[in-house]
């Protein structure tokens, strides 16, 4: 029986050296190799593959720096949670090349040391949020600054990780936010990978916008891309240079901007500008096919819209859009003040439902060009088709009216007194979603394909092209949609940030964000939209099942764990007394 004992004790000794040598060796291995099972139906804990193959490509230690630390509300900690998580799978594809700290800008107890902070973070990019809270029942204001700063081989870049400036964001909100933190990370450490960075032009010379009208658009890309702006003027080598050694052009610009030009393209400007798209450039187009009389309109309380030829639409036709000579009218639309008449001895100025400034909000199932944005404002829009059969192009609506929606061909009166129509007007009428914006991508035929002389079709420095290169457009029919406003100051004016309110003296409207993510997927970079696009869906609790249950749902948290506890106790036991019983009988 001794000897029996023994045996068992002996054996038992083995098992438990081989299965700690077991797990040792594991541990071992696991510290040379990666892996896990994301188990989430929306993949959240996993990488896209683009980004894991730009991680694995470091070739230095990336280090960034984040400010949303220290006491803040529990919304804002899960997404603090977010990004760490985010950051630690970062690092697990970079072969530990991903170095962050999270530094809390308020920690100090000197004023002084706490302004210099706040504005050196805004002297380097980061924007702060304004958040309400409420302590002891009293109303409090926090700034808070999600956001960070990266470094990689002596380049610095900010990365804003949370946009809304409302003071009492919701839960959506963050988790919008949360939704895009692998974008933001993974498109700004694109950017300082890149060796040489992407050419931006503004066209000029057809009284498009003013530079301060795109100044907040303009100063932003500065960030990322070369930007300059260009008159084309007739000029040959004006958007493409002619190398001896090569048989085609090559443009000088990645990307052109037409921000709402209001006189006409010359032939000359166009066969340029047509062939700078043949040899791959991308457009994005910002026409304003209706002219609005805002001074008529401001005097005479009316005003005529005309037609705005500029020459373009035979071009835009041909490259697979039409862009529609009219204006359209949407009850999900901007306000406006108005004078509503005297109001003792003043003037009773209201804010009132104007629909000739449709506001946008793109659907749960829009192109990533334009997931997770908020409303975009439109001013004076008309609506474009999708036209042509080339096989070679596919085109996209990217944005839309809403359902109640009316179409006015021009000329069209505009009269303030359309603000005193109600949902029933629209109920009423013709109605449906019209498009006001839409992409292109593929390879577009020469708008003077056959109508060229053949002295300068066969001319090797003009080097004409009747077929692009595979490139991409985005048409808006809306010139005013990156135009910012703008204040005077002292010595001049002072730009507002585009997507600026008035009435509600903050950003209200995504526009920047709309054509930042415009100009970043017609530049090529499809990876870091396709990562943008992805959504993690929002599964809230039921408040009311939660408000009726609250008791039983109290008592089955805190008893619930115990109670299996016990029972894996219980049964743990019984198997151990068995199993020796059996051994030992």
């Amino acid at each position: 029986m001794v000897e029996h004992k023994k045996t068992y004790r002996r054996n038992d000794l083995v098992q438990l050296l081989l299965s700690l040598a077991i797990l040792v060796v594991i541990g071992f291995a696991s510290s040379f190799a990666f892996a896990k099972i994301d188990l989430t139906e929306e993949k959240r804990h996993t990488l896209t593959e683009s980004t894991e193959q730009m991680l694995g490509s470091l070739e230095e230690t990336v280090y960034i720096r984040c400010y949303l630390d220290g006491d803040f509300p529990a919304r804002f900690k899960r997404l603090q949670k977010a990004i760490r998580e985010r950051l630690d799978e970062f690092d697990d594809f970079a072969n530990g090349n991903i170095e962050y700290e999270f530094i809390d800008i308020y920690a100090s107890e000197d004023d002084q040391t706490i302004g210099e902070n706040e504005e050196a973070l805004y002297e380097q990019g980061l924007q702060f949020t304004r958040i309400a809270y409420e302590e002891n029942g009293v109303n409090n204001y926090q700034n808070i600054w999600p956001g960070a700063i990266m470094t990689y081989k002596g380049k610095e870049i900010t990365v804003q990780l949370f946009n809304s400036q409302s003071p009492e964001p919701t839960d959506e909100m963050v988790n919008s936010s949360i939704n895009n933190i692998e974008y933001e990370f993974a498109s700004k450490l694109r950017m300082l990978m890149r060796d040489d960075r992407p050419a931006i032009g503004v066209l000029e010379g057809h009284d498009e916008l003013l530079p301060i009208e795109t100044a907040d658009l303009v100063e932003t890309l500065k960030d990322d891309y070369d930007v300059e702006r260009v008159e084309i003027g007739g000029r040959v080598n004006a958007l493409s240079d002619k190398v001896e050694t090569a048989p085609e052009r090559t443009n000088r610009y990645d990307l052109l901007i037409v921000a709402k030009p209001d006189s006409a393209f010359s032939r000359g400007d166009k066969i340029i500008l047509d062939q700078f798209i043949m040899n791959g450039g991308a457009v994005l187009w910002m026409i304003d096919p209706i002219i609005t009389d805002l001074d008529s309109l401001r005097v005479n309380q009316q005003a005529l819209a005309n037609t705005n030829e500029m020459g373009l639409y035979d071009m835009l036709f041909d490259y697979g859009v039409r862009i529609n000579r009219n204006l359209i009218i949407d009850y999900q639309c901007a306000p406006i003040l108005l004078d509503g008449g005297p109001l003792g001895n003043q003037r009773n100025m209201q804010l009132q439902n104007w629909y000739f400034a449709p506001v946008v909000i793109p659907d749960a199932n829009a192109h990533p060009i334009c997931t997770n944005l908020d409303p975009i404002h439109f001013d004076f829009t008309s609506s474009l088709s999708l036209v042509g059969n080339n096989p070679q192009v596919e085109k996209t609506v990217l944005l839309a009216s809403s359902e109640l929606s009316l179409e006015r061909k021009a000329p069209v009166r505009v009269n303030p007194a359309i603000v005193d129509f109600d949902i029933d007007y629209f109920r009423n009428g013709p109605h449906e979603s019209f498009p006001l914006a839409a992409l292109l991508e593929g390879e577009f035929t020469s708008n003077f394909k056959g109508r060229l002389a053949d002295t300068l079709v066969r001319d090797p420095n003009f080097a004409f092209r009747e077929t692009s290169l595979p490139t991409r457009m985005i048409v808006v029919a809306d010139g005013d949609i990156g135009r910012n406003k703008f204040m005077p100051v002292e010595g001049g004016f002072a730009p507002l940030p585009l997507g600026y309110d008035r009435y509600a003296r903050k950003v209200v409207y995504d526009n920047k964000d709309f054509l930042l993510n415009a100009i970043n997927y017609l530049l090529d970079d499809p990876e870091m939209i396709s990562i943008r696009s992805r959504t993690i869906e929002l599964r809230k609790l039921d408040a009311e099942s939660i408000k009726d249950n609250r008791g039983l749902i109290q008592v089955l948290n805190v008893a619930g764990p115990l109670l299996v506890i016990a029972i894996a106790g219980m049964v743990l036991m019984w198997m151990r007394k068995r199993r020796y019983t059996e051994k030992y009988a």
